[in-house]
């Protein structure tokens, strides 16, 4: 089965994002975390195809986050796509330097959201 982690500390967002994940990839367990503490924790116990990440978190940024991720012992780890609503130069420079697999901008559009993250569930799980 795939995982989706989604790191969001909007409430909202993250509400409306896991029902619409669900309804994209009804295939998917879909996990929710609303900081980044939780969501590492999460990555070492689930190891989640694919990681929708706020780079705007409470605690610790979405950038220090992906570095962390990147620092644990699982291999190349998940693939980590950027919901952001700053997609600036310095900060597209910046997120491709740590190995982000993808960018949303905030708020993210339901067909977007799909076409993005859609390759990397395909590729775990052809069916």
């Amino acid at each position: 089965m795939t995982i989706i982690l989604v790191v969001e500390d909007d409430t909202e967002t993250r509400q409306a994002l896991g029902e619409i994940l669900t309804a994209l990839f009804p295939a998917s367990r879909i996990l929710m975390s609303e900081s980044g503490e939780a969501g590492l924790e999460l990555i070492r116990r689930t190891r989640p195809s694919v990681v929708l990440l706020d780079l705007n978190l409470r605690g610790i940024h979405g950038f220090e986050f992906a570095a962390r991720v990147r620092s644990l012992d699982l291999g190349p780890g998940p693939p980590i796509v950027a919901l952001t609503g700053d997609l600036s130069p310095a900060t597209l420079m910046r997120a491709e330097a740590l190995g982000f697999a993808g960018f949303l901008h905030k708020p993210a559009d339901i067909d977007r959201l799909e076409r993005v993250l859609r390759p990397f569930l395909t590729n775990l799980n052809p069916n």
